[in-house]
């Protein structure tokens, strides 16, 4: 696979939901696997959830936040020797809301720098922004080689940390030395906004492969989903209180389904 990438693909898009996905589910992806490429990242949303869901005493912080936040994400860019990159200004959670329109703007970022590869989450999960991000660049599947990585889930009941919960022949599994454990735990540290949301994150491995065919009409899997594992506090502004039914309908019913 390494040997593919290198002697085929030559302009790649990833796609982040999130500033901070880079590096929860691809630091070693583009560190390795993607180096020397022509490596381009969309961040899908600015990674801070909707000013009216915060509480009401921050949400006149709300433009603090996502100032903040995209100066980390500039600064991982910046290490990361990201020369092009951009940013979708949409709030965390609302992709769902947006599949036509981050859709076309694959589209343009595809024609405009002759992407051949795309990177993006896998639907396992873990954010229903991923979920959202995976189902968009399925479609596109017909245009350009589209590899998923994985980020994390909640398959059974236990969390997993940049591992497929189910397996597949097309499965590549990167195992970090711990030199790169260490070089990726400080990467993590660039989101400092994000530190409460990241303290589950293992930094053993990283997996990625080929797009899998999914039913997106369907959740990733039975039982709670990872961001559903709180729901019980669907009150709290870092709980999603989105049930993964809703997602679904949002993916049935967009013009790209």
């Amino acid at each position: 696979m390494e040997r593919f990438i290198k002697s085929v693909m030559k302009n790649i898009l990833l796609i982040a939901p999130h500033p901070d996905d880079e590096i929860v589910g691809a630091f070693m992806i583009i560190k390795k696997i993607l180096k020397g490429k022509r490596v381009i990242v969309f961040f899908l949303t600015n990674g801070i959830i909707n000013k009216n869901a915060l509480w009401f005493w921050q949400r006149n912080k709300y433009e603090e936040k996502v100032i903040k936040r995209k100066k980390e994400m500039n600064l991982s860019m910046r290490l990361l020797k990201i020369k092009k990159f951009y940013l979708q200004d949409i709030s965390t959670r609302s992709l769902k809301d947006n599949i036509e329109r981050t859709y076309k703007k694959i589209l343009q970022l595809k024609k405009k720098h002759d992407i051949d590869t795309i990177f993006c989450p896998a639907y396992e999960g873990g954010h229903q922004d991923h979920d959202v991000a995976n189902f968009i660049c399925s479609r596109l599947a017909n245009k350009c080689k589209i590899f998923e990585f994985a980020e994390y889930n909640y398959f059974k009941k236990k969390i997993y940390s940049n591992h497929f919960f189910l397996s597949s022949k097309k499965d590549h599994v990167i195992y970090l030395t711990d030199k790169e454990k260490r070089e990726k735990k400080n990467f993590l540290k660039i989101y400092k906004s994000e530190q409460q949301n990241l303290n589950y994150i293992s930094v053993e491995q990283e997996s990625y492969r080929e797009l899998i065919k999914y039913n997106y009409k369907t959740p990733p899997h039975k039982g709670t989903l990872f961001y559903r594992r709180f729901s019980f506090f669907g009150w709290h502004p870092r709980v999603d209180s989105d049930h993964p039914s809703l997602i679904c309908k949002k993916i049935i019913d967009s013009k790209i389904f």
